[in-house]
């Protein structure tokens, strides 16, 4: 089937912070205990992002990926990444905003996500308990959840 380009032009990825850390398993941890890969299926997850408008164009998303990242963190993987993508949309299409809106939110975040989700799968494929996959995301939870988070600090 013929692919055909997105008006949302990704002139940029930049990978702004990125933290790894091990934390082994307690030494005491006997063989019946719960395996590494359930272990995994438990961390927490928390995705936060940010859209900036740079100019009549052009558009900035920031976003965070934090994973196992508690104050007691799970053994395995603890994790921290942050990246900005940098895009524009094609002024050879008509876009309403609201086009744009929907376009930037979601494939923007979910082109921002993935560009991270490769780092992480990329850094972790030689940790000690093997490559970690960022889980797929509900995106439109995720904006949800942003809006109202927005509507509530608004008031």
């Amino acid at each position: 089937m013929k692919a055909y380009r997105s008006p949302l032009i990704l002139n940029n990825f930049f990978l702004l912070n990125h933290q790894y850390h091990v934390i082994q398993p307690p030494n005491n941890q006997s063989d019946d205990e719960t395996p590494m890969s359930e272990i995994v299926n438990q961390y927490n997850l928390e995705i936060d992002f940010a859209f900036q408008n740079i100019d009549n164009n052009n558009y900035q998303l920031f976003t965070k990926i934090g994973i196992n990242d508690l104050e007691k963190p799970l053994p395995g993987y603890l994790l921290f990444i942050e990246g900005v993508c940098v895009f524009s949309f094609d002024t050879s299409e008509e876009l309403t905003e609201k086009d744009k809106s929907d376009l930037l939110h979601i494939s923007g975040l979910n082109i921002c996500i993935n560009s991270l989700r490769n780092i992480i799968a990329t850094t972790t494929a030689n940790g000690p308990i093997g490559k970690y996959t960022l889980p797929s995301i509900n995106v439109n939870k995720l904006l949800t959840d942003k809006h109202n988070q927005i509507e509530l600090n608004k008031k």
